[in-house]
């Protein structure tokens, strides 16, 4: 069960997949690095790279904080190299969803020159979104959050359900309320220069914003999934492997 540490903070992670290209995934809030595999997004994927998934701090496996400061996304971004060097590799391609993208910015900021390219679904880097009825019901306990999640109609697996209930709420809900650090995160997103993917649902309630990432740097694609959400964008795995594999697969300059 392999841990790197960044600066006493110990991070979780572990390996699955080929001896091709590095590809970290870094999943969304209140999840882990065990629901890419548990929706069967290593499985489509896991041919073509050396998967590497990484539970953020305050998820899953890797240590927690219950002090805001300590989920500044270019901490938590400095994570994801500390896990990088745990391992030997200089540069990897980077695929995050939700918070997981939130991070990928951070990574614009703090270690550009160690992606090789990037794919980002549902986040954009103007705001921070904290507070909310998310951070309310993690405030009050997983069993209030897995009853907003299922009040909502989403139907859990069993798997997921038990993951929920056994979260750390408190350190999980501290990870919303992170110091907005977008006036440098912005700028470091404009002037990025590797290939990079931006998705969304075009029902997602963010998606005027992510939107308009590709127009703040014209290097950057984008695709819009129709008739989705955040939650469904998250959920159409096979459409949306297939569409990160395609840009992660296609020689460099057809990127250009």
């Amino acid at each position: 069960m392999p841990f790197a540490n960044n600066n006493g903070f110990r991070i979780h992670y572990q390996v699955s997949g080929s001896s091709g290209p590095a590809l970290i995934l870094q999943h969304g809030l209140t999840m882990s690095g065990e629901d890419w595999k548990r929706l069967n997004y290593v499985k489509k994927i896991a041919n073509n790279f050396l998967v590497i998934l990484i539970d953020a701090r305050g998820h899953g496996l890797s240590d927690k904080s219950y002090d805001p400061n300590d989920y500044r996304l270019s901490t938590r971004a400095m994570d994801v190299v500390t896990v990088m060097d745990h391992m030997g590799i200089d540069k990897t391609h980077y695929w995050g969803f939700s918070m997981g993208a939130s991070i990928g910015y951070g990574l614009m900021l703090k270690a550009p020159n160690r992606i090789d390219r990037m794919v980002l679904g549902g986040q954009q880097p103007y705001e921070v979104s904290a507070g909310g009825p998310i951070h309310k019901a993690l405030k009050q306990g997983p069993q209030a959050f897995l009853k907003l999640i299922e009040s909502s109609g989403v139907v859990l697996a069993p798997e997921r359900r038990d993951e929920i209930l056994a979260m750390d709420t408190d350190a999980v809900s501290t990870a919303t309320t992170y110091p907005d650090e977008s006036d440098v995160i912005v700028p470091a997103m404009r002037n990025f220069n590797r290939p990079t993917l931006i998705y969304s649902g075009d029902l997602d309630h963010n998606y005027e914003l992510i939107s308009s990432v590709s127009k703040d740097n014209p290097k950057f694609e984008m695709i819009s999934l129709k008739g989705l959400d955040h939650i469904g964008s998250w959920a159409s795995v096979n459409k949306v492997t297939d569409i990160a594999t395609e840009f992660l697969t296609r020689q460099f300059d057809e990127l250009r």
